[in-house]
């Protein structure tokens, strides 16, 4: 009997929907290229994707594609940005980062990690070969206690202009088949989608609000530093801008966005990702540090055509760069609705754009 994910397209259609005007939309949306993408293919789901005209990261002015369905979303970061000016990079740091589970004896397992530094990087050397040629791969390999008993070898890996978890996930078990052949009791191995060594920050200075307004601003970002009910909201509004470059560009925002929450509790309790302040001139300032880790190239970028248009209307040329681009576009995000809070509050814009989504001009006006 044939299994279900071994039949074709239309076998898989006719076993599941009986309705043939439903079977009818379903095949209008379909881009049979996908099929190759995820198993059980049906269809595709689009998203409208808009643009934040011109966003400025030190220097480089870029039109971004952001893919939403929120209707206030592009519009918050169009108006945001324009108050931002030259976004600038304070620093970044790029080595993706996977774990090798393992639980045993700290002297025996200490001992393997001390004697074969130079095996491991052979070894992670031949298990993905093209990433080496590309003057990637295995960077360092860091031993940790995490209790009496429980341990991890993290691995910090360079993989150049691609997102990286297969290279990551290849490498690590490769390394975790030697550390089985020395009796090590391997749990896992896997990337970690917090990956502290691929950090980017970003500071901004605003322009064109008075004193008042730049103070409450400061006052609530406060309140995210604080109170975690807060936090989470202020959050969310951040990768409602990140977020959606991050999809447009065809890059896991499930991972992205996993990565930032962890990262907003690294030290215990969940805040704000970003932080408004007044400074010594009487300046708003912002900041924010995010781990990101997102290709240009590979994986899924590559089969999907809408996600390469995007990267070329971009115009970034590295990974890193693309990282800049995405926190730089949630920082506009954020200031938009912090700005909105403050003042008119956030449901006049937002409504005005949901009338518009739902093709009724007048509404707002009632």
């Amino acid at each position: 009997m044939t299994k279900f994910y071994e039949k074709n397209y239309q076998e898989r259609l006719a076993e599941i929907v009986s309705d043939p005007s439903l079977a009818k939309s379903f095949q209008e949306q379909a881009v049979f290229e996908h099929e190759k993408l995820i198993e059980n293919y049906l269809t595709d789901f689009s998203l409208p994707v808009g643009v934040l005209y011109r966003l400025q990261v030190d220097g480089k002015k870029y039109v971004v594609p952001m893919a939403t369905e929120e209707a206030s979303v592009v519009a918050a970061a169009n108006n945001g940005s324009k108050y931002l000016g030259n976004i600038q990079t304070v620093y970044q740091t790029h080595s993706r980062f996977g774990q090798i589970l393992v639980v045993g004896d700290f002297d025996q397992i200490n001992t393997i990690y001390q004697a074969n530094q130079k095996r491991f990087k052979e070894i992670a050397d031949s298990a993905y070969p093209s990433i080496v040629k590309r003057n990637g791969g295995l960077q360092q390999i860091h031993f940790r206690q995490l209790d009496g008993n429980h341990f991890s070898f993290d691995v910090l890996i360079d993989t150049k202009d691609a997102m990286g978890a297969n290279i990551v996930n290849t490498i690590l078990e490769s390394l975790a088949d030697f550390l089985r052949a020395r009796n090590v009791s391997v749990i896992a191995a896997i990337i970690s989608n917090l990956p502290t060594t691929s950090m980017t920050e970003l500071k901004a200075t605003v322009s064109g609000i008075d004193q008042a307004t730049a103070k409450k601003i400061a006052d609530l970002s406060h309140f995210g530093l604080i109170d975690l009910h807060r936090a989470a909201t202020d959050n969310k509004g951040f990768l409602n801008g990140a977020s959606s470059v991050v999809l447009a560009t065809g890059n896991d925002w499930r991972a992205f966005e996993a990565g930032a929450h962890a990262y907003a509790a690294v030290d215990g309790n969940y805040k704000s990702f970003t932080s408004w302040k007044i400074n010594s001139k009487n300046q708003l300032t912002a900041s924010v540090k995010l781990p990101v880790s997102l290709g240009i190239v590979g994986g899924t970028i590559n089969g999907l055509k809408s996600a390469q248009a995007a990267l070329r209307l971009l115009d970034v040329k590295t990974s890193d760069e693309l990282a800049k681009v995405v926190l730089a576009t949630g920082l506009a995000q954020n200031f938009a609705a912090l700005k909105a809070l403050v003042s008119e509050g956030i449901q006049k814009g937002h409504m005005k754009m949901q009338h518009r989504a739902k093709g009724d001009a007048h509404a707002e006006n009632r």
